[in-house]
């Protein structure tokens, strides 16, 4: 576990942003602006942003992450909505599957189950060591998009909570995965935002922010 960058702005209806890969917090700003009338907590993940960048690996591992959001959600108030870009939302769809009192609901912004064939968990590992210089992360930093099974793909049908799922048109290699995580979720919300690629949160924060608000209301929150 990890001594992760947290920042609080705002006031009324708790969200957990987490971001990708190959960003940081900052990646939320347009739809944090938007939300002023929520309590937006950003998080940076280990090595990325300001949080610090550790040479333990197990930092970077899924279950020390799960843990970092466990903190993290221990110090919040009332119903929680996570919202999670990319790998940050197969963290979400994670944690949401191995704890008994996970948050209240969840946004799931151009993201993907993972992967049930072992060669392809493989194969994807490989690209992500390859590609962390690219990613604007250290090679060990990079380790926390690994896969090492296919728990999210096999269980995803257990996430029974209000949940909306946001893609754009133009994120072929997540468009794919959407189809079937809503042919799976029957009661996700889906918004497909047209010209809109991976970034979605920076290139239409006001679509974002829509599905934000539409699971706060949900909860209740």
């Amino acid at each position: 576990m990890t001594d992760l960058h947290v920042r609080t702005t705002g006031s009324g209806p708790t969200v957990l942003f987490v971001h990708g890969l190959d960003s940081d917090g900052e990646v939320w700003a347009p739809v944090v602006e938007l939300l002023s009338d929520h309590t937006c907590v950003v998080v940076d993940l280990p090595g990325h942003g300001k949080s610090p960048l550790s040479d333990d690996p197990s930092d970077y591992e899924r279950e020390s992450l799960l843990e970092d959001l466990d903190t993290i959600l221990a110090g919040l108030d009332g119903p929680v909505v996570i919202v999670g870009h990319s790998l940050g939302g197969y963290l979400a769809m994670a944690h949401a599957l191995t704890r008994p009192n996970p948050f209240a609901a969840m946004v799931l912004v151009s993201t993907g189950p993972g992967f049930r064939d072992p060669d392809a968990r493989q194969s994807s590992n490989a690209r992500v060591r390859e590609n962390a210089a690219a990613y604007g992360v250290s090679e060990i930093a990079a380790c926390i998009a690994s896969h090492t099974d296919s728990l999210v793909i096999v269980h995803m049908t257990e996430l029974t909570m209000p949940l909306a799922l946001v893609i754009g048109d133009g994120d072929k290699a997540y468009l794919g995965a959407n189809d079937y995580m809503e042919r799976k979720l029957p009661h996700a919300k889906r918004t497909t935002v047209a010209g809109a690629r991976h970034y979605v949160m920076r290139s239409h924060p006001h679509e974002v922010a829509a599905a934000v608000r539409s699971m706060t209301t949900a909860v209740g929150a």
